[in-house]
């Protein structure tokens, strides 16, 4: 087994975990539940004195590429979960079996746990957060626009792979998931408007499968709603990107955009 990590200094070792084991069949006190969305891989998360960490086991490649694009986004300052490290060269048996009689385990990327945050379902499905349907989508959109500002294609941009924080009275989106993302210097409108087709796809159906299996107030559309996620995206692209030229005598045009701003 071996850790890879950017800061252990900040963070345990992690070395009392069963890393021998595959991921879904281990039994630890540390492991805790937390709500969480729906995941492709299998995803754990393990408490140290309060801290929680989640543990998902993907590929060695995915698992590293991730990693990698979850710290170039913490250092560039995006709301996205902090990548802390990742686990590779897991067999079974450690070194007591035969090389017959090992199996060779995928990584383990190692992130931490986003304190307050629900999954998208858990607003839904939870105690009542006023004007659920608008804040969610700006929170959506502002992390979205925000990513692509950075040069950075999801490819995955879905509800599912996002946290929600409150947040003095509003939600703030948090990446949670990078494993598809790539990382350019800049983005094409080609390359945006595929991420945003890919989200509008994905928000329509994850709140159609949400309103079948939980009862979502049947006033909230979901094609409605994908698409004006999509709608507020250019919106608010359109406002931060677009150039204008002032003479001296249009203060109040520069006052009128930066109120346009501030309301976005």
């Amino acid at each position: 087994m071996r850790l890879q990590m950017a800061a252990p200094g900040r963070h345990p070792d992690f070395l009392d975990l069963p890393w021998g084991i595959p991921l879904e069949s281990w039994e630890s006190d540390r492991l805790v539940e937390v709500p969480r969305g729906i995941a492709r891989h299998v995803v754990r998360f393990v408490n140290y004195q309060g801290v929680l960490y989640a543990l998902k086991e993907l590929p060695e490649r995915l698992a590293q590429r991730e990693y990698r694009l979850l710290r170039e986004l913490g250092e560039a300052g995006v709301p996205a979960v902090e990548g802390v490290g990742v686990v590779t060269d897991r067999s079974t048996g450690g070194g007591q079996a035969t090389a017959s009689s090992t199996q060779e385990l995928d990584a383990v990327l190692i992130t931490r746990h986003l304190e307050f945050s629900l999954p998208y379902r858990h607003l839904f499905t939870g105690r009542g957060v006023p004007d659920l349907r608008n804040r969610l989508m700006d929170a959506l959109v502002r992390l979205l626009v925000r990513l692509h500002l950075g040069g950075f294609y999801w490819g995955d941009c879905s509800l599912s792979n996002t946290l929600f924080r409150r947040d003095a009275g509003a939600l703030t989106a948090y990446l949670v998931d990078a494993e598809t993302g790539e990382l350019h210097p800049q983005l094409s409108d080609g390359q945006r408007i595929h991420d945003l087709d890919i989200a509008e796809e994905n928000i329509a159906g994850e709140l159609m499968d949400l309103q079948a299996a939980h009862g979502v107030p049947q006033d909230i559309d979901p094609v409605e709603v994908a698409a004006e996620v999509r709608s507020r995206y250019e919106g608010l692209w359109w406002e931060l990107t677009r150039e204008e030229t002032y003479g001296t005598e249009d203060r109040y045009q520069i006052d009128a955009r930066l109120r346009r701003l501030n309301e976005l």
